[in-house]
C-alpha cells in the first residue's frame, strides 16, 4: 500500500493536497512534508541506533527510529507510529519531547524534520522488527556514535544530534 502525505506550506500548515509517497515524486517550491526521528537515550546517557534491513535502499547502515508524517497523522502521532511498526515500542505522550524542528529544502523535496527525544531504559532484547524496515538494534556511545559518521555506518546528515546531545540531562 502506496503511503499518503500531506503536503504543508512554509508555515506547516496543510495545503489540502495530498501526494503518494513514491520515488520521484517532487514537491513544488514552498511545498514542504514532515519528516520524524526520535532519539532515545538511556540512564547511561547511550543512544539506542536501529540497522536499516538490507532490503531498503542504505541497507545495513545505523540511524534512529524515523520515517514520514502521513495524511491526517500529527507529528507526535507519527513518531509513535514509527516507533511501535519498526521496533515494537508503545510508548506515552508524556514520555516524548520534541527537541528541535528543522527545516530542509532541496531542489526537489522540502521537509521540516520534527525531531523527538525519549529518556528512558529500553532493553533491546525486548524490540521487535516487525515491519522489515529494521534488523537489528543496539546502544551506542557519543563517540562511538561519532565514528560510525565517519565510518560510513550511519548518515552524515545524522551529525546534527551531537550538538544536540550537549543539552540532555
Amino acid at each position: 500500500m502506496v503511503e499518503k502525505l500531506d503536503v504543508y506550506d512554509r508555515n506547516k500548515k496543510r495545503t489540502g493536497k495530498i501526494i503518494e509517497r513514491k520515488q520521484g515524486v517532487a514537491l513544488e517550491k514552498g511545498e514542504y512534508i514532515i519528516s520524524v526521528q526520535c532519539w532515545i537515550v538511556n540512564s547511561a546517557k547511550k543512544i539506542l541506533l536501529t540497522q536499516r534491513s538490507m532490503n531498503k535502499s542504505h541497507g545495513g547502515m545505523w540511524e534512529p527510529t524515523g520515517g514520514l508524517v502521513q495524511s491526517g497523522e500529527s507529528s507526535r502521532e507519527g513518531i509513535k507510529r514509527e516507533l511501535k511498526e519498526e521496533i515494537g515500542l508503545e510508548i506515552d505522550d508524556d514520555k516524548i519531547e520534541l527537541i528541535k524542528e528543522i527545516v530542509e529544502e532541496n531542489d526537489d523535496l522540502n521537509f521540516f524534520r520534527d525531531t523527538y527525544l525519549i529518556k528512558q531504559d529500553i532493553n533491546v532484547n525486548e524490540l521487535i522488527f516487525k515491519d522489515n524496515e529494521v534488523m537489528n538494534a543496539k546502544y551506542v556511545s557519543i563517540e562511538e556514535f561519532s565514528n560510525m559518521i565517519k565510518n560510513n555506518e550511519s548518515f552524515d546528515w545524522l551529525d546534527y544530534f551531537k550538538e544536540l546531545y550537549k543539552y540532555i540531562e
